[in-house]
């Protein structure tokens, strides 16, 4: 297997939340103050699971003018309370492959519970009925279970950024409108499983893929 088929699973979840994301701001244009530059979701201290980490490390080993850029602190935003991957501008340094929670900024989202970390335990979200596809390697793998196999809990709860989707109720939005983060959490654990399932549960502060050699490959 090729260095870039091995992400094949990975790389199409990350295909269907942007297809996601263009379709919620297309519905509801007026709604969304995303633009280049705005950094409001971008805090400080993310980290991500490993098969995120392996493929940014990858692309930053390819890329020594991006790195060198990090490394030299004085090109970067430097907000401690902000991430550290942004430049003077406020632009994202990796934009091309930000990590699966990033690319869910701004869109309103449902949980049943606020989860520490997108791509943690499956077995967190054990009342989650998944389909045999979700869990194959295949080209439909990443379809998440149909709405009736899902239990549907009467204490979901609903957020988005601040500035998008002002005065609006979220609870009146379809679900279409809404990314599941109990969903995309699964679906990201076992991704990872597949990955490496030895090291499948391993977060990764996203600073250390700069000098974390054993991570790139």
């Amino acid at each position: 297997m090729d260095k870039h088929s091995r992400y094949n699973n990975y790389t199409q979840l990350l295909s269907k939340v942007d297809a996601m994301f263009a379709q919620v701001k297309g519905r509801h244009e007026g709604q969304f103050q995303c633009i280049a530059g705005c950094f409001g979701c971008c805090q400080a201290g993310l980290t991500v699971s490993n098969v995120e980490a392996t493929r940014i490390s990858g692309w930053l080993s390819e890329r020594a003018s991006v790195s060198a850029k990090i490394r030299d602190r004085s090109q970067m935003l430097n907000d401690p309370e902000l991430c550290s991957l942004l430049d003077r501008e406020g632009r994202c340094s990796i934009y091309e492959v930000r990590p699966v929670i990033c690319r869910s900024h701004g869109m309103p989202v449902s949980f049943e519970e606020m989860p520490e970390e997108i791509g943690g335990d499956v077995n967190d979200h054990s009342s989650y009925v998944l389909t045999n596809s979700v869990a194959s390697t295949n080209s439909e793998g990443l379809e998440p279970a149909s709405e009736n196999s899902v239990n549907t809990k009467i204490d979901e709860q609903r957020d988005v950024c601040p500035l998008n989707f002002e005065g609006e109720d979220l609870g009146a939005l379809a679900e279409a409108d809404v990314l599941s983060l109990e969903k995309l959490n699964v679906l990201l654990s076992l991704i990872n499983i597949q990955f490496d399932k030895q090291h499948a549960g391993e977060r990764v502060p996203l600073m250390d893929l700069l000098t974390n050699a054993q991570i790139i490959k």
